[in-house]
């Protein structure tokens, strides 16, 4: 079901990490990435596993260069939940690890997961760092979705982790199944963990360089998309009269949000004059997100792009 060639790195059962990446449309960033898993210094063994839909188009060719990676083709456009479920489906190692294809793992990345993994946490997340130069959109990208995950930062249990750089222990994924069987939402994967016992911790050794190359229209949609998600979701455990409440102040969100960016800002004292730079784009971005919020507790539904596709099945081996 599966474009599987020779796992050069591990055999079958005696694998330490497997790593999922998810990609969509860019075979020039999942080149880079995966460019950069090759050139692991590890002594552990790891596979990758990249879940591609149709809409990344012809892969041949790269799983031709990447032989020794798993290519698991779906037919249909899946969601990026949907592809990281998939991935961990066909995951062989002891531990999980999830990231995309828009960054680039430290040369040290897998083995640091493997270390970190020696002590109790069943979950492991560590930083993201931008890849300068940029432009100030990309940098408001940044600076919206990764800025809790931003060095410098210490050690420590925490509630959230990114999925650009998150790992777990498969015996604890499997205790929670049900929250990942076909979407695999970070939040909602982290919750069930949490309430079987589990921790969360975040390690600063462990490291991913991002970068997107986003245009307006596209980071546009993204924001309100997710802020949609986000609502839509949340509609399902608050009573009636708080998501009007909530609807109601959506209006005030971007200049919260804003703060709140401003005050990690201040105290990591990082890349201050990106923040500055990216102001307005930032402030834009925030007015999206706000208006996507508005709209999910209204309708309470995500935006049709972001509604799982039928379970997506692994195109036959050719």
């Amino acid at each position: 079901m599966t474009d599987s060639p020779e796992n050069s790195t591990a055999d079958n059962g005696n694998i330490d990490l497997s790593v999922i990446v998810v990609t969509r449309v860019d075979q020039a960033q999942l080149d880079r990435c995966l460019e950069a898993l090759t050139k692991q210094e590890t002594t552990a063994s790891f596979e990758v596993i990249i879940p591609a839909d149709e809409s990344l188009g012809d892969v041949n060719a790269m799983i031709m260069r990447y032989r020794c990676w798993e290519f698991v083709r779906t037919h249909g456009t899946q969601t990026h939940a949907q592809l990281r479920s998939l991935g961990v489906h066909h995951a062989r190692g002891r531990l999980v690890a999830t990231t995309e294809d828009h960054c680039l793992p430290e040369a040290n990345w897998v083995q640091a997961i493997v270390d970190e993994h020696a002590n109790a946490p069943v979950a492991i997340g560590g930083v993201v760092e931008k890849v300068p130069p940029d432009d100030a959109l990309n940098w408001a990208v940044y600076f919206h979705d990764y800025l809790r995950y931003m060095p410098p930062a210490e050690a420590g249990e925490t509630h959230e982790l990114s999925a650009l750089n998150a790992s777990y222990k498969m015996s604890a994924l499997r205790e929670v199944a049900g929250s990942w069987q076909r979407e695999f939402h970070e939040a909602d994967v982290h919750g069930a963990l949490e309430a079987h016992g589990g921790t969360l911790w975040l390690s600063p050794n462990i490291m991913v360089k991002q970068r997107r190359n986003l245009e307006i229209e596209h980071a546009l949609w993204e924001r309100y998309a997710f802020g949609r998600l986000f609502a839509s979701t949340r509609t399902g455990t608050a009573a009636p009269g708080r998501c009007l409440l909530y609807a109601a102040l959506s209006p005030i969100q971007p200049v919260l949000l804003l703060a709140r960016l401003g005050g990690h800002i201040r105290r990591k004292q990082h890349h201050r004059m990106e923040f500055f730079m990216a102001l307005p784009a930032t402030l834009l971005l925030a007015t999206a997100w706000a208006f996507g919020e508005f709209m999910g507790y209204v309708t309470r539904k995500p935006d049709p792009r972001l509604e799982p596709q039928p379970d997506p099945e692994p195109w036959p081996d050719p």
